[in-house]
């Protein structure tokens, strides 16, 4: 077959016209080239700025040596590389030779033709002919566009195919919808993303917002009202959140605009409604959990409410019982028993404030009493009380009590007595043998204590958990100390809610140190009157109790102070009582059967407007109950149990005012 001459070219040309795929182009050549030489696979190569990249291939396998390749081509147009016996290109074993054409397209840019496994033809020596040489231009021209239009078509194809995606996930997730009313607020539109979900077009469109609510929407009638009059107004209006009556039931919230014709005239509303049924839902749940948080919390402090009066009530019975035995005659025997029991109720005790305590400081209800102290004589009575508990253990305690303490400062008294208390106790019960040393010092402002001791210790991880509620670290069922493992909590919420600080650093079998620094405010001293030592003169006092051991109790304490004592079961035979006899004082209960402490004090303050004192006596310890107690007209409350020297203090004090 001859080769290519002028007058063919053209037609020769037109046949590449409209082919798109390379491997076409690639056997149309291997039939117009055939006269030259064969060849099997076609790579087009682009070179611009010294660059050089591949942008067409037949083969699967094909690269080179950019600067090797772009070397050769800077004075031939038409190269021979023997694949075998070079480095510039990396092709499969198979393919031995190849041939360049390089078509030079403007400055610093050309189009390069390589043809791979070349056979030589009858022409070979004609490939710099004229029509050859603008066929193969053309058809890198070709090759290039077609390149072109490939990659703009799979960009293209990738970019669709992402928004068609990201349409999917709008139609799936998307809550927006757009609406339009007419002047008289009737939906005449509704357009949604989600074709296939008419929800909205049916409950909404030819109907008005009185059309689609639910019936307890309507109940909300300011509310309304109000959206109502901005619609009459025309105003503008954002999240507007309502039920709509649909099934299921949804939530929408709606934001719009007024709409004016060219002449000015109002012609409705258009906007965007969003769905927040899922907000709406959740925000219920929340509120659920929330309200039985709160129920929860509530029963809690009902529960511990309830518990600290029926088990304070048996309580100051068997405290008040077991002080009016120790005052009788009794031989050495009893005496120590009488001493154990004594002790296993101080330590009951302790446990129903301890949990109350711990009550209070979790729901943050538990306030300081702030008064002037002084505290050089509060810390010297209490060294001198573990001086004498801790003689009856193998424990060696000291202390050393800086003379220069302050007189009198502003502090709560009975919580640093308790902070105190709590870990002066606990180095003692953790130091079978050894010693124990209180310090106490001060500066301007703050007061430090240290206790140290030489006990058992505490590991690391022990200190890491040692203010955690109802932590012991010697939990097992043969721990030999006793309590419930909050005196360390509350010891640690306590010095926070003084704005002081605690540390601890210890050592196991080596001993344990806490540092305790306490701010504190310094009062001028003031001129006190001393509190009257002697007995108040006998008095009349009508004791309102249901507890008949309490009862007897009570009466015995005041006989023995001289008062003369009558006995009520409940709210209502103290009413009675005292529309029948005159009375200088009533002790009341707080929860009694028929009528309460607190309804008999209310109707004798407002119905028989009686002004002798009330003071309860009861069992309900908490700050709510306090000032229930006040509120309704008492003049003191006394928390039992009660111990005989109080209940004497509280009367003198009460009839010295």
């Amino acid at each position: 077959m001859a080769g290519i001459n002028l007058e063919q070219l053209p037609i020769v040309l037109r046949q590449f016209n409209g082919i798109t795929e390379n491997q076409t182009v690639k056997k149309e050549l291997q039939v117009l080239l055939n006269p030259y030489f064969s060849f099997n696979e076609l790579c087009l190569i682009n070179i611009e700025n010294n660059k050089a990249s591949a942008e067409m291939r037949t083969m699967k396998y094909f690269d080179f040596e950019e600067t090797l390749f772009i070397d050769a081509l800077i004075d031939d147009s038409i190269l021979w590389v023997e694949i075998n016996n070079s480095s510039m290109f990396r092709t499969p074993s198979n393919v031995e030779s190849a041939l360049v054409f390089q078509v030079k397209t403007g400055f610093g840019k050309a189009q390069c033709l390589v043809f791979l496994s070349i056979e030589p033809g009858a022409c070979f020596n004609e490939l710099e002919s004229m029509p050859l040489q603008i066929l193969l231009q053309q058809v890198a021209h070709q090759l290039e566009h077609q390149t072109r239009l490939n990659r703009q078509k799979f960009h293209s194809t990738s970019l669709l195919s992402r928004l068609a995606e990201l349409s999917n996930l709008f139609n799936d997730f998307a809550s927006e919808w757009f609406w339009k009313t007419t002047e008289n607020n009737l939906f005449t539109n509704v357009l949604t993303s989600n074709v296939a979900n008419n929800l909205y077009k049916r409950h909404f469109l030819n109907k008005t917002f009185d059309d689609v609510i639910t019936e307890h929407e309507q109940t909300q009638l300011k509310k309304w009202s109000q959206f109502k009059h901005l619609l009459s107004e025309q105003n503008e209006f954002i999240d507007f959140e309502f039920e709509i009556n649909s099934s299921p039931q949804a939530w929408v919230s709606f934001s719009g605009k007024p709409q004016y014709d060219a002449n000015g005239h109002f012609k409705g509303y258009m906007g965007i409604a969003k769905d927040i049924t899922v907000n709406k839902d959740r925000e219920y749940a929340l509120n659920l959990a929330k309200n039985r948080a709160e129920e929860a919390s509530l029963a809690k402090s009902q529960f511990l409410t309830v518990m600290s009066h029926e088990i304070r009530t048996p309580m100051n019975a068997i405290v008040g019982m077991l002080e009016l035995l120790a005052d009788s005659e009794l031989n050495e025997k009893q005496s120590r028993w009488l001493n154990y029991a004594n002790t296993s109720a101080d330590l009951l005790l302790d446990l129903i404030s301890d949990v109350l305590d711990f009550s209070k400081i979790e729901s943050g209800s538990l306030q300081l009493d702030v008064k002037a102290t002084d505290i050089y004589t509060l810390v010297k009575n209490i060294a001198s009380q573990f001086l004498e508990t801790s003689q009856s253990t193998g424990v060696i305690f000291s202390s050393e009590i800086k003379t220069g303490l302050p007189k009198t400062i502003d502090i709560d008294s009975a919580r640093v007595g308790q902070i105190l208390f709590n870990i002066l106790d606990n180095a003692i019960k953790f130091t079978k043998v050894g010693t124990v040393n209180f310090k106490v010092d001060s500066t301007e402002k703050e007061l430090i204590f240290e206790i140290s001791d030489t006990g058992q210790g505490m590991s690391q991880s022990q200190l890491e958990t040692i203010y955690d509620a109802f932590k012991q670290h010697d939990d097992g069922v043969n721990r030999q100390a006793e309590g419930i493992g909050l005196g360390l909590s509350i010891t640690k919420s306590l010095v926070d809610l003084m704005k002081g600080t605690i540390t601890v650093v210890s050592e196991p079998n080596v001993g344990t140190k806490f540092t305790i620094v306490i701010p504190f405010t310094l009062v001028k001293e003031t001129t006190h009157t001393q509190e009257q030592e002697q007995s108040l003169e006998p008095i009349s006092i009508l004791v309102t109790e249901d507890n008949k051991t309490n009862q007897v109790l009570i009466k015995t304490f005041l006989e023995k102070l001289n008062h003369h004592v009558t006995l009520a079961d409940n709210g209502q035979q103290a009413i009675e009582k005292v529309q029948a006899s005159t009375f200088d004082l009533v002790l009341m209960d707080m929860m009694m059967p028929v009528m309460d402490g607190i309804s008999a004090t209310k109707y004798m303050r407002e119905k028989l407007n009686l002004t002798i004192p009330i003071v309860a006596l009861t069992a309900n310890a908490s700050k709510q109950d306090k000032s229930a107690c006040l509120e309704a007209g008492m003049d003191k409350v006394l928390t039992k149990p009660i111990r005989f020297h109080d209940l004497n203090r509280a009367l003198r004090i009460l009839f010295s005012q």
